[in-house]
Parts: structure tokens; C-alpha cells; sequence
């Protein structure tokens, strides 16, 4: 009997001869699966480990703010382009864009800002990291606090840029009318600049010293002198006029109202004028009748009651003591019209035999001669008053009883 050498040889292999071997059974593909899977994650977890270590945790500080940022950026442009910012021609960056960083690096950039600045009138352009006025105008190396701004100090300057216009303070004091003078602080350039930024109007009449177009400088005086022009309307009363009538029943020297006149009324218009409120001038400018006038009848007595006797004349008077007649009839014998024509002296005329210059000295004009015997008896009476009897030769005879 022979051997079956492949069923031995498939016993040996614990095979039949005839079997052949599975591509995979169910819980062999099972294994295999999972295995390459576990291989799989095994390369994911290596890969996530290595770009942990890779992250960079970086503080950005933009214009004073900071920003925390992680990157896997190597460099400061990377780290900031990772934060989506850039540095532009006329900002500050620090450290240098190319520069390496690493986990906890910090990045300062300050961005620029145009500023339009004009101190006193001159104007320039430049770019600034500032953020603010004050800390602009120190970069300039100008002293904020001594300088008069068109904005305020702590006003931030804005990315899209600024103008700003700032004057040098000056101390000038101000006298504003009758007001006592005040001391102020100023960035005016000229006199007329500080009045605006005090809030001091000047009117048309004003007068200002010196004149508002003046530069300042500190210790400028200045002052304000009011003028005001005003104009007022008054209704006056305007009283009744004489209208004279001679009577001839009245005493010569005396009058009497016959008919009472009524005041009128006038509208006055006029201008005043006031220097710091005190009125310094004062014009009629129109003067308007609103109702007329009525005359006074007033009758003015034409009776002599002087005492003619032939060509002389008696007062009866005893004024001041003085004996008149008595002292006529002494010089002239009562006669108003006497002429005396002494030697060697002037010549003398009337009742009381006046020369011309004493006669001009006591308001008469012309020659004693000519003026009526009360005339002559009224200046006679002036000239008493001034010299006493010293003028008459005379004068003795004042004190004598009354002549006629």
C-alpha cells in the first residue's frame, strides 16, 4: 500500500492537501483595521505635539494699547501680520520688522500722525507718534502751558491728522471804561485779538489805546475809553413873550400886565453824548413848535413923574441918603442939559456935570447931554455907589434939604 505524501504533508501542516488558506477571516480584518487606525492617530498626535511647541504667545503694544497675540509667526512682520496689522512708512515699530521673536516677545508700534502746527504765525507740517497735543507740542520742545491752543491739551490726535494753531500768552491788563483795570492772560497777537478772546466788543465810537491792530507784548496796557451817543425828545414848556404897549396914564419907569399870555410847547431834540457813562457834551439837534405862545400885554407907563419946573428939573429922590436935588441944583442948577467948560480941565455936562470918561465908566454912551434926566439920575447913582461923593465938587450939598 502507498503513502499519500500530500494528504501526509497536509496533516504534517495540520492542512488538508487540497485547502487554501483565507484572504482574512472576520476577526482578522478586525485587527488589522484597528491597527492602522491606532497608527494613524499615532502620526496625528506626533504632529500636534510638534505645532504646540511651534505657538508663540506675543504682547503688541499699539499706541499704548496691548494686544495678546498667538503665532506661529517667527519674526515681528509675521507676528504682526498674524494680529492682521502692519507698520506704515511713518510709524515706529520696535524691534525691527525682520527681527526673530519667541514665546513671550514684545512689539511696540506707535503709528504716525500728520500734524499742520502754526506757533505765532508760522506754520509747519510733520508726521508724530504723539497721541496727544500736549505731548506733540513737547516733542517740538515748546512749553504747552505758555501757549494758547486752538485745541484743547489732552485732545488726541486723530490717524487722519490735525491742524492746529497755537500763540505765544501774554500778561496785559485791561481798563474797560470806568472800570478798574484788570490783568489777563492772552494768546492774542495783536490788541484787537485779545479783546475778541476776552468777549470785549468795541462800539463805533469806542476809542481803544492803542489801536487794536497793535502787537502785544507782556505788560501791554490797554485801554477802553466808552463813547456813547444818544439822542433824547422832550416836550418844554415855552413861556409867553412881552408884547409892550406904552400907556401914558402909567408912571414913567413902571409897567403893568394887562392881559396874562399862555406858555406854548415845543418838542426838543438833542444829542448827549457820554465818555465811560459820566455826559461830556450836550447839542440841540431840532427844536419842533407843538403849541404857540400868547403874548403878555404889558403896558409900559410913558408919565414923567419928574418935577420940570421951566428948564429944571426935581427928582424928589433921597437914595442912599443922598439929597439928588440938592446936589444938581450945586452943579448945574437942575439944568439936564448944562455945559461947563473949566480952564485947563475937561469939560463937564448934565444935572451932575459928568465929564465923558467918567460918564463912559458907569455904562453911558455918548454925551450926558443927550440922555434923559432919569438916565443921568441912574448913572449918577452907579458912580455914588462905586466912589461915594469923592467924584463932585458938590458933594456937600447931598446932605443940604431937598431943592424946589
Amino acid at each position: 500500500m502507498s503513502l499519500d505524501t500530500d494528504n501526509v504533508g497536509a496533516k504534517a501542516d495540520g492542512h488538508r492537501a487540497d485547502e487554501t488558506a483565507p484572504a482574512a477571516r472576520p476577526g482578522r480584518r478586525r485587527k488589522l483595521v484597528l491597527i492602522g487606525m491606532a497608527a494613524a492617530l499615532g502620526v496625528v498626535a506626533v504632529g500636534g505635539v510638534t505645532a504646540a511647541s511651534m505657538a508663540k504667545h506675543v504682547t503688541i503694544t499699539v499706541d499704548g494699547q496691548d494686544r495678546q497675540v498667538t503665532t506661529l509667526a517667527g519674526s515681528v512682520a509675521g507676528a504682526l501680520d498674524s494680529a492682521g496689522l502692519s507698520a506704515g512708512e511713518h510709524d515706529v515699530l520696535a524691534p525691527a520688522a525682520a527681527t526673530a521673536i519667541s514665546d513671550g516677545s514684545h512689539i511696540a508700534l506707535d503709528r504716525g500722525r500728520q500734524l499742520t502746527v502754526s506757533i505765532n504765525g508760522t506754520t509747519q507740517q510733520l508726521w508724530t507718534t504723539a497721541d496727544t497735543v500736549d505731548e506733540a507740542l513737547l516733542q517740538l520742545g515748546q512749553d504747552p502751558a505758555s501757549l494758547a491752543l486752538s485745541a484743547d491739551r489732552s485732545r488726541e490726535i486723530p490717524l487722519t491728522g490735525l491742524d492746529l494753531i497755537a500763540t505765544t500768552m501774554h500778561t496785559v491788563s485791561i481798563a474797560d471804561g470806568a472800570t478798574a483795570a484788570v490783568t489777563v492772560q492772552s494768546g492774542g497777537i495783536t490788541v484787537g485779538d485779545v479783546l475778541n478772546t476776552q468777549g470785549i466788543a468795541i462800539g463805533p465810537n469806542d476809542v481803544v489805546d492803542p489801536a487794536i491792530t497793535t502787537p502785544v507784548t507782556d505788560g501791554t496796557a490797554i485801554t477802553i475809553t466808552r463813547i456813547a451817543v444818544t439822542t433824547s425828545t422832550d416836550t418844554v414848556d415855552v413861556a409867553p413873550t412881552d408884547q409892550n404897549v406904552d400907556d401914558p396914564n402909567l408912571n414913567k419907569g413902571t409897567t403893568q400886565v394887562a392881559v396874562a399870555g399862555t406858555p406854548g410847547k415845543q418838542q426838543v431834540v438833542t444829542q448827549v453824548t457820554t465818555t465811560n457813562g459820566a455826559e461830556t457834551g450836550r447839542q440841540e439837534i431840532s427844536r419842533t413848535t407843538l403849541v404857540e405862545a400868547t403874548p403878555n400885554q404889558v403896558h409900559v407907563g410913558s408919565k414923567s413923574t419928574l418935577d420940570w419946573q421951566g428948564s429944571r428939573v426935581f427928582f424928589h429922590d433921597t437914595e442912599f441918603g443922598v439929597n439928588w436935588d440938592g446936589m444938581a441944583f450945586c452943579e448945574s442948577t437942575n439944568n439936564p442939559k448944562a455945559v461947563n467948560n473949566p480952564s485947563g480941565y475937561l469939560s463937564t455936562y448934565g444935572l451932575f456935570q459928568f465929564d465923558l470918561p467918567t460918564w463912559a465908566s458907569v455904562g453911558g454912551s455918548g454925551n450926558p447931554l443927550d440922555a434923559s434926566p432919569e438916565e443921568q439920575l441912574m448913572r449918577a447913582k452907579l458912580l455914588y455907589q462905586s466912589r461915594g461923593l469923592e467924584p463932585w465938587l458938590c458933594g456937600y450939598a447931598a446932605s443940604g434939604p431937598p431943592a424946589g
